[in-house]
């Protein structure tokens, strides 16, 4: 009788020390898969803050290339102060481009008689 009752208080000692090793493991495993998720959420994040900002350097390289093809009004800028005034924005805008890294545009001109 004392061997089976020695087994039996043995099981009863390595049962919550089991149950604490059960839970332990479960937790580490739920904390690896919350951090995996985690991490993936974040690259996923990136990745799209990355397109984000591709497609508006596009559009705004784009807009600033018109700006710059456009041809200020011509003459002196002295003889009428608007035609200065349209002229210094057009440098400036034709400048801004460069300045924030976009490429030049070649700008073909269009065939004559077409609008």
């Amino acid at each position: 009788m004392g061997a089976r009752v020695m087994r039996a208080l043995s099981r009863r000692v390595s049962t919550p020390l089991w149950s604490v090793v059960v839970l332990f493991v479960i937790s580490c495993v739920i904390g690896v898969v919350a951090y995996v998720a985690a991490v993936h959420n974040y690259q996923a994040s990136q990745a799209s803050q990355r397109r984000q900002g591709v497609l508006l350097e596009q559009r705004l390289c784009t807009t600033l290339g018109s700006l710059a093809a456009l041809k200020p009004p011509s003459g002196a800028g002295a003889a009428n102060p608007s035609r200065a005034y349209d002229q210094q924005l057009h440098a400036a805008l034709a400048q801004l481009g460069p300045d924030v890294g976009c490429q030049p545009v070649k700008i073909y001109p269009s065939p004559k008689g077409s609008r």
